[in-house]
Parts: C-alpha cells; sequence; structure tokens
C-alpha cells in the first residue's frame, strides 16, 4: 500500500494573479503541519545546485582552516560560524552559519584565498531566498488579516540588526560506521525564526517531521508521529518557526522535526543542506493581531531559550560524552510560549512603595511605530521596546443626568445616572465607616 505524503505542495507560478489561492493554500498547510513545500517559486536549479557546490568548497577545507572561523559554542541559537558535532563512532555533521555582511558576519567570511568569491555568490544567493520569503510572508499577513506589507520592513536583510542566518549543513557518509541506537544528526527541535527555506539533494533523505497538529514537546518523542519529509527536486521544503507562531497568535504552528543517523536499509551517503532561516530584525516587536502574547522581539524570544537550556543544565554540545548526547537526543525542545518573564510588561508599585520615586527620570527617547503597530525606542546605541510612563485618554460616554435608564426586560427599576452615582457612593461609604 503506498503512503500518501501529507506534507503539501503549494505552487507560486503566477504568483500576483492567484495570490488569493496561493494565501488560501499556504494558511492551510501553515495551520496543519506547519511544513510544505513550494514549487514555482523563481530559484533555478543551476542556482541552487550552484550554491550547494561554493557551500562544499568551504567544507571540504581542512577542520584546522575552518576551525579559524569558529561559531561561538558558549552561545545559543543562531551563532554565526563553523561549528561540528561528533560521536566516538565518527562525525554526526559539520556547518557553517551566515548572515548578511552586516557587523556579526565581521571576521567571520571565508577569506579569498579559503574560497574566492564564496562571500558574494552566498549573499547573491540569500537574496534570493529573501525575495521568496517576501512572497509567502505576504501571504501569511493577508492569511492573518494584518496589511500585505507589515512584514516587508520587519524583515529588510540589508538592515545593520537583520538576524537572518543561512546554515550550510553536511553530514558525512557512515558507510561502515555503527552508531550506537538512538544517535541522531540534530535531535528534535523547533526552529526559532519566523520561516526556514530548506534546500536538500534529492535522494539524501533523513529529515523526519513531526506531523501530529498541536504536539507538544513529550509527544513528539512518541515514534509513531514522525513522518519522513524527503526532498523533491526543485521544490523548496518550507517550515514555520517559533517567532511567526508567536505573531500569529497560535495559527501557524512551528513543528518539531529531526535529522536521523540512516537505517541499515536506508541511503548512507554524504547529505549536504542549506537552511534559510528567514527572521526579523533584532528591533522589531512582534504581536499578533488578537494580542494573544505581550510584544516580544526576537532576542527576547532567545532569551528564553537560553534560560530553558540553563534550566535543563545543557552544556555545550562539545563539552558532552556519548552517554550524555544520547539522553538530550530523548527529550524535544519546542517553543514553550511561556513569556511573561521576558516581556515585561511594567506593573504600578504596591501601596506604600515609594521606591519608584526615587528613580531618575527617563531619558530623552526616538520612537519608531513598527509595521505591526508596536514601538521601538532607540536610547544612543541602545534599542529596545518602551518600558517607561504610559498615558491613556479614556473618554466615559454617559446619558444626560435626567434620562431614565431601564432595560428591555425590565430586570431594574428605572434609575437615573445620578442615582447610580448616589448609590456607588453608598457602598464605597459603607465599605469604608461601615453601616450607618
Amino acid at each position: 500500500m503506498v503512503q500518501l505524503d501529507p506534507i503539501a505542495t503549494v505552487d507560486l507560478t503566477d504568483f500576483q494573479a492567484r495570490k488569493p489561492e496561493i494565501t488560501k493554500q499556504l494558511m492551510a498547510a501553515a495551520s496543519d503541519i506547519g511544513f510544505f513545500r513550494v514549487k514555482g517559486h523563481g530559484m533555478s536549479l543551476d542556482d541552487i545546485n550552484a550554491a550547494h557546490a561554493m557551500s562544499l568548497k568551504f567544507l571540504d577545507l581542512s577542520d584546522e582552516v575552518k576551525g579559524s572561523l569558529p561559531m561561538n559554542k558558549e552561545n545559543f541559537a543562531y551563532i554565526l560560524g563553523w561549528s561540528d558535532e561528533n560521536l566516538t563512532a565518527g562525525r554526526l555533521r559539520e556547518g557553517m552559519m551566515i548572515g548578511y555582511d552586516n557587523e556579526r558576519m565581521k571576521n567571520l567570511w571565508p577569506t579569498k584565498d579559503m574560497v574566492p568569491e564564496y562571500k558574494q555568490h552566498m549573499i547573491s544567493f540569500m537574496l534570493k531566498c529573501h525575495a521568496v520569503t517576501e512572497q509567502i510572508m505576504s501571504c501569511f499577513a493577508l492569511g492573518l488579516g494584518l496589511q500585505e506589507s507589515v512584514f516587508k520592513e520587519a524583515m529588510d536583510p540589508h538592515a545593520a540588526d537583520c538576524q537572518t542566518a543561512m546554515y550550510c549543513n553536511r553530514y558525512p557518509s557512515v558507510e561502515g560506521k555503527h552508531f550506537p541506537e538512538g544517535a541522531l544528526r540534530i535531535g528534535a527541535h523547533t526552529d526559532f525564526e519566523l520561516l526556514t527555506l530548506l534546500f536538500t539533494r534529492p535522494g539524501e533523505v533523513g529529515l523526519e517531521v513531526c506531523a501530529g497538529k498541536g504536539t507538544t514537546a513529550k509527544e513528539a518523542m512518541k515514534t509513531g508521529l514522525w513522518q519522513a519529509c524527503d526532498p523533491v527536486a526543485g521544490a523548496i521544503t518550507i517550515n514555520i518557526g517559533d517567532a511567526l507562531q508567536y505573531w500569529s497568535d497560535d495559527r501557524l504552528k512551528s513543528t518539531f522535526h529531526r535529522v536521523r543517523v540512516p537505517k541499515e536499509h536506508e541511503y548512507k551517503g554524504e547529505r549536504h543542506s542549506m537552511a534559510y532561516f528567514a527572521n526579523v530584525r533584532a528591533t522589531a516587536v512582534l504581536q499578533g493581531p488578537l494580542n494573544k502574547y505581550p510584544p516580544i522581539t526576537f532576542p527576547q524570544i532567545l532569551a528564553t531559550k537560553a534560560k530553558k537550556r540553563k534550566e535543563l543544565n545543557l552544556k555545550p554540545r562539545d563539552q558532552m560524552t556519548d552517554q550524555e548526547k544520547l539522553a538530550r537526543w530523548k527529550e524535544a525542545h519546542g517553543p514553550d510560549f511561556v513569556m511573561a518573564d521576558v516581556a515585561v510588561t511594567p506593573q504600578p508599585p504596591a501601596l506604600g512603595d515609594t521606591s519608584a520615586l526615587d528613580q531618575p527620570a527617563p531619558a530623552t527617547h526616538d520612537a519608531t511605530a513598527t509595521p505591526n503597530g508596536g514601538m521601538i525606542v532607540t536610547n544612543g546605541s541602545e534599542t529596545n521596546v518602551m518600558q517607561g510612563d504610559r498615558h491613556s485618554m479614556a473618554y466615559f460616554a454617559n446619558a444626560r443626568g435626567s434620562t431614565l435608564l431601564q432595560g428591555p426586560n425590565k430586570k431594574y427599576p428605572p434609575i437615573t445616572f445620578p442615582e447610580i452615582l448616589a448609590e456607588k457612593r453608598r457602598q464605597m461609604d459603607e465599605m469604608i465607616f461601615g453601616k450607618t
């Protein structure tokens, strides 16, 4: 019996003319499994293959050379540079995380002596990925009832605080190697950012998706829920990240996924992938149209991840033993949106607390409205979500003093607004002074 592939494929051909239809299909796929493929996206197979080849030119260099551009393994999430993952039985994976040409990539680009034209070629490919991302995100904006361009400025790849990155991974051949049962090339996880565009060569399998809707981290590790997500020639595999699940008030799903070590009957040769992590700028404020979660920035989302890692006492991977890695792979780490302790809303002081009066007056800020209606506040070189004074005006619309108020069902006797105020005052006096 042939098993049907539950991962939808959406055709982006004639994008502008078919945008309502495409939006409907993308929203359905993103709110169901959270993984889907797109074709008709405008990126040629030649461009994709050339990017694979350029990526491998760097990964083919010696570890000593690649190690001169190291990822900071003490940090968490999308830290740029080269890293690897090993067990005693051999290397599971290595990868180079690159960003756009901003301060984050300072001293991390492979030099011309290492790989000529690497920087120019990979940035050009990333910009092609960004063009596809813009189309898809404009559909999600419409599907969520937001302005069509709401994500455009927040995802500007040329901005100094752009957080978008691309991870170029190589998984070496496992022919003749015997890894312990439970070993994974990448453990079960969700991605952190808005959207991931994944490019994998046909036949190089191993990616699995936890296809159960509403799956928890615990459920993600039940064997029966995992679904193979094999590459399709010319198509881009796309998944929703935590930030977009947050921004969509959970309508769009950030899905657990992993990369397995091949089984006996499966392809065991080298696997290569490029994951374009489309992200918002560091200063962009995220909040969904229903305000389900408080406003938050992407660095704050990462802070929750780092906090979770600390609570679980997770070491950097290169400091773990084989046994510690195998134990970690038995768990899954996902969005866990309990973020009130990160996206802090200022609270009024308790009665009798005068400490707020001792604080210095707030500094002068430059405020810029964000596309989703939030506020970015800049103070010198520092940028964050405003948490200072709050001002509001409440217009209390009321009836005339002589107007008699009574509901259609006459549940209460006729009354005027001054009589309501008199009753409120009587109740208040009774609470303070007791009955008279």
